[in-house]
C-alpha cells in the first residue's frame, strides 16, 4: 500500500538547501522503453503537462517547461522585525563536496558567526504550479517504474520557468523513492535529505521548451553521494531540530559515515577534508569513518 505524504512539507524542508553541481560531456540518449512511454502517457494525458525525456543507461532526465512562475513571494504573519541583540550560531560560509578518482573531497568554511535578527516581513517559496507538477512527477515515476525490470537507478527532474529563465533540478534515487512512497521505510525528512535540489537561473534559458540548455549526463552513485553529503551538511546547520556541536570536523565525518552506511557504500579510498577557515587539509581513511558512525561505548559505573 502506498504511503500518503505531504509534498508541501517536503518543499518547506527543502527551501534553501541547494547544492552545486557540474556537468560533463553528455552520452547519447537511448530509445524510449515501455516504462518511459507509460510515464509520458501519465504526464501528458492524465496531468496535461509537457514532458521531454532523455533516457540514458542508468539515468532518466525529465524536463518540464513551466509557463508559470517557479517561485512566489508571500508575507509573513509577524511582519518585519529587527533585534539589536546578536546571537551566535554556526554558519556555512562555503561548502563543496565532490567525488574524484575514488576519493571524496569536502571543502568547507563553517564557523560560529554573530547575527542580528532582521526579517523583511516576506519570504520566498515555491509556487503552487511547481509543487503540483513536482508531486505529479514523483507519483508518475512510482507508477511507471516501481515494478519495472531494469528501470533507471537515478532520475533528474528539471522544471524550468521558461518565462523568466529560472529552474529547479531534483536528483533522486529510485530505490529511495520506493522505500519512501511504497514501503514507508523512509521518514519524510530522511527522504528530503536524500534528494538533491538545486535552484539556478540564466536569461538564455527563457523560451527553452525542449531543454536544449541542459547537458544530459549519467549520474553515478559516488557522484550522487557526494552531492547528498553537501545536502545533509547544509540541513544539519540550517534546518535540523538538533543543533550541531562545536566540533565541525566531527559533525562532517558523522554525516559522511551515515551517508555511506545508508547505501552500504565502501568503494572509495579516502575522504579529503579541507577547512578554508583554518587552512588545514587532512586525509580520513575508511576505518576512521566507521568509528565516526559507531554509537558511543557505554561507560561502566565503578
Amino acid at each position: 500500500m502506498k504511503k500518503s505524504y505531504s509534498f508541501l512539507g517536503i518543499c518547506l524542508i527543502l527551501l534553501g538547501l541547494f547544492a552545486g553541481c557540474s556537468r560533463a560531456t553528455p552520452p547519447a540518449p537511448r530509445p524510449l522503453s515501455e516504462a518511459h512511454q507509460k510515464f509520458l502517457k501519465i504526464c501528458r494525458e492524465e496531468h496535461k503537462i509537457k514532458v521531454v525525456l532523455k533516457p540514458l543507461r542508468n539515468t532518466l532526465w525529465i524536463y518540464v517547461p513551466l509557463d508559470d512562475d517557479l517561485m512566489r513571494v508571500s508575507s509573513t504573519p509577524e511582519g518585519a522585525r529587527k533585534s539589536d541583540t546578536a546571537e551566535e550560531h554556526p554558519s556555512v560560509k562555503y561548502l563543496e563536496s565532490v567525488y574524484i578518482e575514488r576519493r571524496f573531497k569536502i571543502t568547507h568554511d563553517i564557523h560560529p558567526d554573530e547575527n542580528y535578527l532582521q526579517t523583511p516581513g516576506y519570504r520566498l517559496g515555491y509556487s503552487s504550479a511547481y509543487q503540483k507538477i513536482s508531486q505529479q512527477i514523483l507519483t508518475g515515476v512510482s507508477r511507471a517504474y516501481f515494478e519495472t525490470k531494469d528501470a533507471p537507478q537515478f532520475f533528474v527532474s528539471v522544471i524550468t520557468d521558461v518565462k523568466n529563465g529560472v529552474e529547479m533540478e531534483n536528483i533522486f534515487y529510485l530505490e529511495d523513492l520506493k522505500q519512501y512512497m511504497a514501503f514507508g521505510a523512509l521518514p519524510q525528512e530522511e527522504f528530503v535529505k536524500r534528494s538533491i535540489y538545486e535552484a539556478r537561473g540564466k536569461t538564455d534559458w527563457i523560451g527553452d521548451t525542449e531543454g536544449r540548455h541542459l547537458a544530459y549526463t549519467e549520474i553515478t552513485l559516488p557522484e550522487f553521494l557526494a552531492k547528498q553529503i553537501a545536502t545533509r551538511i547544509n540541513f544539519k546547520y540550517q534546518k535540523s531540530s538538533f543543533p550541531p556541536s562545536p566540533d565541525t570536523r566531527g559533525e562532517i565525518l558523522k554525516v559522511v559515515a551515515e551517508t555511506f552506511k545508508s547505501y552500504k557504500f565502501t568503494d572509495f579510498n579516502y575522504v579529503e577534508l579541507r577547512d578554508l577557515n583554518t587552512g588545514r587539509t587532512e586525509t580520513v581513511l575508511p576505518a576512521e569513518l566507521q568509528t565516526a558512525s559507531a554509537p558511543p561505548t557505554p561507560t561502566t559505573a565503578e
